[in-house]
């Protein structure tokens, strides 16, 4: 392993693990991470706490001493609780922050494998393991979970790939690529782990997405920065997946409007592909046949109603962001 840190010691890896009364998961989620085999780097765990009304907090204080808690105020949603905990694994000094959902269960291994990968291959500014599916009664990774299926199945295609628009893959040349990568669109943010130089040249987290598609933004600047992106088919950890979102309303209003957002803010769709696709889009939503899961038409109209109202109060930050994205997609060209 190469002299991660910049004063050539060990490289230090914070995990941060976001919780939304979730705490039927946490104790298998930290209890993994803890005990992950360390050997080459340091490891700090952080737990944020997004307003829950659990108990989750007082219960990781009184199991986990060694996991450094936030408690938020309010729900901050998935993007802007973990830029809390990005921000403090940064300033405690993190080379590497690893997001980690507190559905998951972590194999002793992982951790270290992913950090050799990256001190192995400084060209990979996002990575993230195969996700497998989540059995509280097993270590075992024996199958792929429905996220992993999905992405192999896409293979190395843009984020809308399966919406059957013709688009430039997103992914590196083989030139240059990692053994046992896979370069998909976007990296899950279910496990998710990130250079430190990453954040100090891009940002964080765009906190207009809230919770979905903020991941796939990141990959996308990653990318643009000149970073690859890629899954490690050798690496894997157990992810439940949903949590206490799926098939809500939160979820359906948040998925269409962060879908429309992440695809106008996007330099590299032509104006009339663009059109092409929010036409696609428009038609399945108001029909009640959403990418989070199908209503009855009437509730499709109203929750697409939301999404787009929240789309036209965005507008500015949109064009703002276009002129961000353009500049950093300008620097990798040139």
């Amino acid at each position: 392993m190469s002299d991660g840190a910049p004063d050539g010691g060990p490289p230090k890896v914070a995990t941060v693990t976001v919780g939304t009364n979730e705490l039927k998961w946490l104790d298998r989620c930290l209890g993994s991470l803890t005990k992950s085999d360390t050997t080459g780097f340091e490891l700090e765990c952080h737990y944020v706490d997004n307003a829950s009304a659990d108990g989750s907090a007082d219960h990781v204080a009184a199991a986990y001493p060694s996991v450094c808690i936030t408690r938020n105020e309010r729900n901050l949603g998935f993007t802007g609780a973990n830029n809390v905990g990005i921000r403090k694994a940064l300033d405690g000094g993190a080379d590497y922050v690893f997001l980690i959902n507190p559905d998951t269960f972590t194999p002793p291994g992982l951790v270290r494998g992913l950090v050799e990968f990256a001190e192995r291959w400084p060209d990979y500014g996002v990575i993230g393991p195969m996700q497998y599916r989540y059995n509280p009664d097993s270590d075992e990774l024996a199958d792929f979970n429905d996220w992993s299926q999905t992405a192999l199945w896409l293979g190395e295609q843009h984020a809308f790939a399966g919406d059957g628009i013709v688009h430039p893959s997103p992914a590196g040349p083989m030139t240059g690529r990692a053994p046992r990568t896979f370069e998909p669109a976007y990296v899950q943010g279910a496990a998710f782990f990130v250079r430190a130089e990453v954040f100090a040249k891009i940002g964080l987290l765009d906190p207009v997405f809230h919770t979905y598609y903020e991941e796939t933004d990141l990959c996308r600047r990653v990318r643009w920065a000149g970073w690859r992106v890629a899954l490690l088919l050798d690496l894997g950890v157990q992810h439940y997946g949903g949590g206490g979102t799926a098939a809500s309303e939160y979820t359906r209003v948040n998925m269409r409007r962060n879908r429309y957002y992440y695809l106008l803010t996007d330099v590299e769709w032509s104006p009339l592909k663009t059109a092409r696709l929010v036409s696609r889009w428009l038609v399945d939503d108001l029909r009640g046949h959403s990418v989070s899961g199908d209503t009855a038409p009437a509730i499709g109209r109203r929750e697409t109603a939301q999404a787009l109202v929240w789309i036209a109060r965005r507008l500015p930050t949109i064009r703002s962001r276009r002129a961000e994205h353009r500049r950093l997609a300008g620097a990798r060209a040139r």
